[in-house]
């Protein structure tokens, strides 16, 4: 019987126009697989399927954003829900359910592309494409649950072959190699560029960032974690060196092409001309710039998503906003622009808001709001939990009595209720503060998922991992600080300083949860650990405002429960779906 393919991911592929123009194709709603494989518009619109179904991405008004939910889930950010998040094996993101019917897809994209009467060339280039996307999905899976089952073919279903789909795990160290192998072959039959119409596809050079990535998740997990349930979990360590290595060749052949570079467009290290603020945020904002390597791509009104509506100060919207409120470790893991440590001096009275922030790493004001920061949306963020005047405490959301101009409140919180910052600090980074527009599914800014900065931080650890290149390493680094706008390192480069880099240059991007497990560092961070805010408070004197500054930890700030990451943590709970299908599945140890 003729077998028929319905067209899945049609209207994706129409709306993300990343793509070739279909419309001239034949009107069918049902289109065999001959017809499908032999035409390139048509591969072209499942491979679009493909692609979204990629672990990546903001999210619509209906769905989970992975970066917000990722940063909740470390030192660099609170919800700001009076929730506490203090499990970190069953993180919202973690049960991937839908993994292995996306693995499906390509693996029948790959078979059916055997057959397919298409010039060899586009055959070779949809091929690499396919094990890309293959070795990404395969990536996420194991980086959250360690071994995992390896499907290569398309599994047949039916009643009498149900015992055969049932899979044992394969033992971490083959799910990492395995990725290692399908980006190798993506490599080999990926293009080095496209044309823009087409640039949101992997290239060469994508699938070299995600090896860089991925071998050095490796890499670390060998060095750093330890060998479980016969190597259902972990990897041997005498593995770190092969894979340090690999991500070690990944980061220098894209840093050879001169394919990418750090964005410099508003600022130039160099000569100091210009400003390093605008700069760093622009890097979100201004699309498809250099410094982007593969990345998901949003247009409004047709593939929008809600990033600023769910982000935006409360006292700006009606809607959502505030979800990701910053962490005073966050903030003060910015470092001074002369290199000092970014602690802040809350001892004194300061004059303005912006004051107690002055001389800040030009990264932090690009990332994160406060008191005083300016917006496009009509005022600077007013920020205050209080003011304090004749020795009372005035802190009600209502007009302060000794001057009705003034809120006892700022307009934007801190307040222990509602959708106000629970922090004293909101989320800048990604943010279109250009706009007034933030209702939901009406923000279009491109999730970045894969940038030039972070191919640098990759070769500087493996490097130093690998106890070479010093001086490569070195620069590689002081080349994100000079483009930050501060003070450059001196030799010897250390791995605390890498980590320490990394974690303010990925900051609200996915890439902090993801190095607490691998560095396997979680339980050190969260031991009944609080979240710190830092709440600011007026004084009134006689009409004049001083600002003081008080840190705070406990309710409201994670519904006042305290963080604490178990050693079960470093890998996720695979109950439910996959243990209740599969008989031969076991779970990881503490679930």
């Amino acid at each position: 019987m003729k077998r028929e393919l319905f067209v899945i991911g049609l209207l994706v592929f129409l709306l993300s126009g990343c793509m070739k123009d279909v419309l001239n194709q034949k009107p069918l709603n049902i289109i065999t697989d001959k017809d499908v494989w032999n035409s390139e518009s048509l591969v072209e619109i499942y491979l679009a399927t493909l692609y979204d179904n990629l672990p990546i991405g903001f999210s619509s008004s209906s769905g989970v954003n992975i970066s917000q939910i990722g940063a909740l889930y470390t030192d660099e950010a609170a919800w700001n829900k009076i929730t506490p998040v203090n499990n970190y094996g069953e993180q919202p993101f973690a049960l991937n359910t839908t993994a292995y019917s996306a693995i499906r897809m390509v693996n029948y994209f790959l078979e059916e592309l055997k057959k397919s009467s298409l010039p060899k060339n586009e055959i070779q280039t949809f091929i690499g494409e396919g094990h890309f996307i293959r070795a990404y999905l395969y990536f996420d899976l194991v980086r959250k649950y360690g071994g995992m089952p390896i499907i290569f073919e398309v599994q047949q279903i039916n009643d009498k072959n149900i015992e055969a789909l049932q899979m044992p795990r394969n033992t971490e160290g083959q799910v990492w190699r395995f990725v290692l192998a399908d980006l190798d072959t993506a490599i080999s039959d990926l293009p080095t560029n496209w044309d823009a119409n087409d640039q949101n596809r992997a290239n060469k050079y994508t699938a070299l960032a995600l090896k860089s990535r991925a071998m050095l998740y490796a890499g670390s997990i060998a060095k750093y974690g330890s060998v479980q349930l016969n190597g259902l979990l972990g990897i041997p360590p005498d593995s770190a060196s092969f894979y340090f290595h690999q991500s070690l060749e990944a980061s220098q052949e894209i840093i050879s092409s001169n394919q990418y570079s750090l964005y410099t467009r508003l600022y130039d290290p160099s000569s100091k001309v210009g400003d390093p603020v605008a700069n760093y945020a622009a890097i979100f904002t201004d699309e498809n710039n250099s410094e982007i390597i593969f990345q998901k791509a949003y247009s409004y009104p047709n593939k929008p998503n809600s990033y600023d509506n769910f982000n935006i100060p409360e006292g700006y919207t009606t809607n959502d906003g505030s979800v990701t409120d910053p962490t005073l470790d966050m903030v003060e893991s910015y470092e001074y622009i002369n290199g000092e440590p970014g602690i802040l001096d809350t001892s004194k009275q300061y004059n303005g808001p912006n004051d107690i922030f002055a001389g800040k790493d030009p990264r932090f004001e690009a990332s994160v709001l406060h008191g005083g920061s300016a917006t496009g949306w009509g005022s600077p963020i007013q920020l205050y939990a209080g003011i304090y005047a004749n020795g009372q405490l005035y802190n009600d959301l209502a007009p302060f009595p000794l001057d009705p101009s003034m809120r006892e409140v700022g307009k934007s919180g801190p307040f222990p209720s509602g959708e106000y910052s629970k922090t004293g600090f909101y989320i800048k980074k990604y943010m279109n503060m250009n706009t007034s527009v933030v209702e939901p599914d009406q923000s279009d800014q491109n999730y970045i998922d894969i940038r030039y900065a972070e191919i640098l931080l990759n070769y500087s650890e493996a490097a130093l991992e690998l106890d070479t290149a010093q001086v490569s390493a070195l620069n590689a680094i002081n080349q994100i600080r000079a483009r930050a706008g501060i003070s450059l390192l001196s030799a010897p480069l250390t791995i605390s300083e890498v980590r320490q880099e990394r974690k303010v240059e990925l900051a609200f991007e996915d890439k902090r949860f993801w190095d607490i497990r691998r560095w396997r560092i979680g339980t050190d961070l969260f031991r009944g650990t609080f979240i710190r805010g830092l709440w600011p408070y007026l004084i009134y004197n006689n009409g004049t405002y001083k600002y003081i500054y008080k840190i705070v930890q406990g309710f409201p700030i994670d519904g006042g429960q305290p963080r604490t990451f178990l050693q079960r943590d470093y890998y996720s709970d695979l109950s439910g779906s996959y243990l209740n299908t599969d008989p031969k599945m076991i779970n990881n140890p503490g679930w």
